[in-house]
């Protein structure tokens, strides 16, 4: 949709753009710098990362600071930055079962091997204001720890590969194919293949997994899972050296994982697991585990609720088309509009119904105010 500017509209945008620009500076306190963002804010910029497809902290910061702190923005600002960037090479697949996992629990299994590990978390206490933080950053509550015999961390056994020892695990059907669907590049068809649909659900908009799969958990579907475990870690990035051939790792990256597992009775001969998958990037342990409950519905057979149809989950997710769609309804809709007016005023006259008073008093129709009137010179044109 395109919108053309018609007197003075460049000049009022770029004043708008302006205003913007000193709300987000104006009053008595420093600007935020990025360090801090990333610091203190880093379910924010994790959040944006995600949505945006893109695995770059500083930059996350940056969209999150300069779109003020609404994420969908930030997102639409790394992917947008995303496709300015050459694509230099493709990673090597890795395995899960390497993080280096800063947290991991089990609600499954109580005695899971390798432990519970609850990081940092709120998830047992409760949320309740913290007035100590008007005044200033507390001091460090963990500076009396003793960490000398902390150790190297160890991996963790997954649990879903405890089930799949026991033959518990019933495998989804999975299509044969030399290389995984990149959809950032190619449109995605219907049906999907399940790695298109985890690719859709780790870029969607957080709020929208999670309010879908609530929607499965509320009865509007037929998932309602045990989370296998859920798991916040590093996994190593690694290339083929492009001289040598080997594997190397070139870096980090932080990920959230959860995998949820799904009763299937409908085998009464083999009763088994089914299970729901979900990976995003940074710390977002809501919408890896929203991921798990959609993925587990998506593969249901026959798509009953909205939760299990892959069309309308993937369709509705993507932050970016909801974000231009909700928003584009801001913009001139002038033609339509008064196309509509027109078609009522005079099915109105046909059926011979009063017209009314206008809202300038008149009741003639010729004096009515038309919709189609120029608009003023700070507005811009029509996009229909």
């Amino acid at each position: 949709m395109g919108y053309v500017a018609v007197t003075a509209g460049e000049e009022i945008i770029e004043r708008a753009e302006e205003l913007f620009e000193k709300q987000r500076v104006e009053g008595e306190g420093e600007d935020i710098d990025l360090d801090q963002v990333t610091g203190q804010l880093g379910r924010l910029t994790a959040q944006a990362m995600s949505e945006g497809g893109l695995y770059a902290p500083r930059l996350a910061a940056l969209a999150v600071k300069q779109a003020q702190g609404d994420t969908v923005e930030a997102a639409f600002l790394l992917r947008a930055y995303r496709s300015t960037l050459e694509r230099f090479d493709e990673t090597v697949p890795v395995d899960p079962s390497e993080m280096v996992a800063s947290r991991r629990v089990s609600p499954a299994y109580k005695d899971v091997p390798g432990g519970q590990i609850l990081g940092p978390t709120k998830d047992y206490t409760q949320r309740l204001l913290d007035f100590d933080l008007i005044e200033g950053e507390p001091e460090d509550p963990t500076a009396a720890w003793d960490t000398e015999d902390a150790g190297d961390p160890e991996r963790l056994t997954n649990v879903m590969a405890l089930l799949r020892d026991e033959g518990l695990v019933a495998e989804p059907d999975a299509p044969e194919v030399d290389e995984p669907t990149d959809t950032t590049r190619e449109p995605v068809s219907h049906p999907p293949d399940r790695d298109a649909v985890l690719q859709e659900l780790a870029r969607g908009e957080t709020g929208a997994v999670t309010a879908l799969g609530y929607s499965a958990l509320r009865g509007y579907g037929q998932v309602h899972p045990t989370l296998g475990e859920v798991r916040v870690g590093r996994l190593p990035v690694r290339i083929e050296h492009p001289f040598t051939g080997d594997e190397v790792t070139v870096c980090h990256t932080e990920v959230s994982e959860s995998e949820a597992i799904v009763p299937v009775y409908a085998k009464r001969d083999d009763p088994q697991f089914a299970f729901g998958y979900g990976l995003t990037f940074g710390r977002n342990e809501r919408k890896a585990i929203g991921m798990t409950i959609l993925d587990a519905s998506i593969q249901l057979d026959g798509a009953e609720e909205p939760a299990e149809d892959a069309e309308f989950v993937l369709d509705v997710v993507d932050g970016m088309d909801s974000f231009g769609f909700i928003e584009h309804l801001k913009l001139p809709h002038y033609v339509t509009f008064q196309s509509t007016l027109d078609r009522i005023r005079a099915i109105r006259e046909r059926e011979g119904l009063d017209a009314g008073p206008a809202a300038d008093g008149s009741t003639d129709a010729a004096d009515r105010p038309a919709g189609d009137e120029a608009p003023p010179a700070a507005e811009v044109g029509d996009d229909d």
